[in-house]
């Protein structure tokens, strides 16, 4: 999709979500507003010299306004309420930022799924929105993960009790959005399960291992013999599954899709399992185990919310290469964590400009690169304009404006 003037779009977005936030001033609005659009059109790093060479106030200016603290859920809850279709899912995904140096907070060694190793670096836990009909994701807030050594953070709390901690910490504002929360695999772990049922309303749907440890639950007549009752029915061979004792739900010629109400020794709790069975097209079934703590969600529903979910791995890709994700020099905290938010936000945005005029419910195109190409055709224009002393309103009068904001796009 060819945008234009997404300029223009871009500010008025943002204004008009800046005007529902009650506690910011004039200065820290228009800040707010200037360095999002500053961030999605700028040429370079993102760094605090570099913003001053392309913005408007000098480093120590952005530097003090990226220690104050900006309620980022917030503003992206308002962002998405304007944009986003009405079937939405949150996930929640840590992703590793690359960070050298030895004076940064919170500096660790982190797992990275590019490099499939733990590396030295930082660690941001992301929330998220996932449009399902839209089939993409909008960003919510970043947190930043503490320093880890051995998998132990203070206290003796493990990574899992940390990102579990973040998510009661923002289960209120979260459950205003969805009630549905998907996780990869990593967290399919009692302790996190505990935290989401425990804690919050939400219902957490995950992938189980493929060699998970699951009992069938005893529905039979009970013995009148003295004794515990029988809980159980036995162990479910996850290999080969008692097709009988699952309901098959749906199959076509991608998938089969099984369910039932089982026993997760893992996780102590019943939950509803998925058994799906996916055709590779080449004679070989591949099974995977999905599990919802909502003992009424359909496989089907499992499947596609979980497949959904990749979509945040884009908030992470077009924020490691058009907005900087990682290029953020400081060494404070709170200018780390606005640094994160705002480039991770500014994606939401690019997103937001594409889909003006389209209908919430259509899935359509996104190219970020598109966006950045453009703010950056403007500003060039505007300049030259600017050094040899035209008259810089009849830049939109001229009806080759809109192809000159377009040169260098790509097809989506």
């Amino acid at each position: 999709m060819i945008t234009q003037d997404a300029f223009t779009a871009g500010r008025t977005l943002l204004e008009t979500i800046i005007t529902k936030m009650d506690d910011l001033n004039k200065k820290r609005s228009e800040f707010i507003v200037h360095i999002l659009m500053l961030i999605l059109g700028m040429r370079g790093r993102v760094n605090f010299m570099q913003l001053q060479r392309q913005g408007k106030m000098n480093e120590k200016s952005y530097r003090n306004q990226f220690e104050k603290s900006f309620d980022w859920l917030l503003f992206n809850k308002h962002l998405v309420s304007g944009v986003c279709s009405n079937e939405l899912i949150l996930g929640f995904d840590p992703s590793f930022i690359k960070k050298s140096g030895k004076a940064s907070p919170n500096l660790g060694y982190f797992y990275s799924g590019c490099a499939s190793s733990y590396k030295r670096g930082m660690e941001i836990g992301n929330f998220a929105v996932i449009d399902v009909q839209q089939n993409t994701a909008y960003h919510l807030l970043a947190v930043t993960t503490p320093s880890a050594k051995h998998n132990q953070i203070e206290d003796g709390k493990s990574l899992v009790d940390h990102y579990a901690d973040s998510l009661v910490d923002n289960h209120l504002d979260l459950e205003q959005i969805s009630t549905v929360l998907v996780c990869d695999g990593y967290f399919a772990k009692k302790k996190y399960a505990d935290a989401v049922v425990e804690h919050t309303n939400l219902e957490l749907i995950s992938r189980l291992r493929d060699d998970a440890n699951l009992q069938y639950i005893f529905k039979g007549e009970q013995s009148q013999s003295r004794g515990r009752p029988k809980k159980y029915d036995g162990k479910v061979d996850v290999r080969k599954v008692d097709k009988r004792r699952f309901t098959k739900e749906f199959s076509d010629k991608e998938k089969t899709i099984y369910t039932a109400e089982l026993y997760s020794v893992g996780l102590k709790r019943n939950i509803k399992v998925a058994y799906v069975e996916f055709n590779t097209g080449k004679g070989k079934i591949v099974t995977k185990l999905f599990f919802s703590t909502n003992l009424d969600r359909t496989g089907a529903k499992m499947l596609s919310y979980y497949r959904a979910r990749y979509q945040m791995e884009f908030i992470f890709r077009d924020a490691k290469q058009f907005t900087g994700l990682e290029h953020c020099q400081a060494r404070s905290e709170n200018k780390l964590s606005f640094h994160f938010n705002a480039t991770l936000s500014a994606v939401s945005i690019g997103k937001a400009i594409l889909r003006s005029g389209v209908s919430k419910t259509e899935p359509i195109p996104l190219s970020i690169q598109n966006i950045k190409t453009e703010l950056q055709n403007r500003k060039m224009l505007k300049l030259i304009f600017s050094i040899y002393g035209f008259d810089q309103s009849l830049i939109k009068l001229n009806n080759e404006y809109c192809e000159v904001l377009d040169n260098g796009k790509i097809a989506a």
